[in-house]
């Protein structure tokens, strides 16, 4: 009879795989995250039943923090510009404070190994913000765009700012704020 999987022992593969893939790229070894996990090398494929599983676990569940983060509070938040900049606050400072697990999710992004299926469950977890951001859109520069538009050109500037705020992070509400003006300007 198979032993029951422990749910500590899961996550213990899941933090080793954000630590290893951030520090060596999506090519890391299973038995290294193994090791880092402290599970026998089989372990991984108990939970994971491949290398492919794992990555795409790792995205979803990345994707669900980053997701949950930002919606915290957001219904309290106000008016479109209350909202937005709450939205804008968590999210940046959760990539600052998260870089191994921002880095990893940059990696499963354009890697190939994330099944369309997933990426899109992923993106339709986080149509809250989304639809947000679209909705400030809709009189500014951008208004006619489309999704495709709009959204890259957020997470660009969301990008730029967490990698500043994580460069400087005594200035990161300072640098959080400033980059919100900007953001606002470009879809108001």
């Amino acid at each position: 009879m198979a032993r029951p999987k422990s749910e500590e022992r899961r996550q213990a593969i899941i933090d080793s795989a954000v630590r290893l893939i951030a520090r060596d790229g999506l090519g890391a070894a299973t038995a290294a995250i193994a090791k880092e996990a402290g599970v026998p090398n089989g372990s991984v494929f108990t939970y994971f039943p491949t290398k492919v599983d794992l990555f795409n676990t790792l995205y979803v569940e990345i994707k669900r923090e980053v997701v949950g983060t930002i919606e915290v509070g957001l219904d309290q938040a106000g008016d479109e510009r209350e909202q937005l900049l709450h939205l804008w606050s968590r999210w940046t400072h959760w990539g600052a404070a998260h870089p191994d697990k921002r880095r990893v999710l940059a990696q499963l992004g354009v890697s190939g190994e994330v099944s369309p299926a997933v990426k899109q469950a992923a993106f339709a977890d986080a149509h809250r913000g989304v639809d947000l951001v679209m909705l400030v859109a809709r009189h500014g520069p951008l208004r006619g765009q489309g999704m495709e538009v709009v959204i890259p050109v957020v997470e660009a500037l969301a990008s730029a700012t967490i990698d500043l705020m994580g460069r400087d992070p005594g200035k990161a509400d300072e640098i959080c704020l400033a980059t919100f003006e900007l953001l606002w300007k470009a879809l108001r």
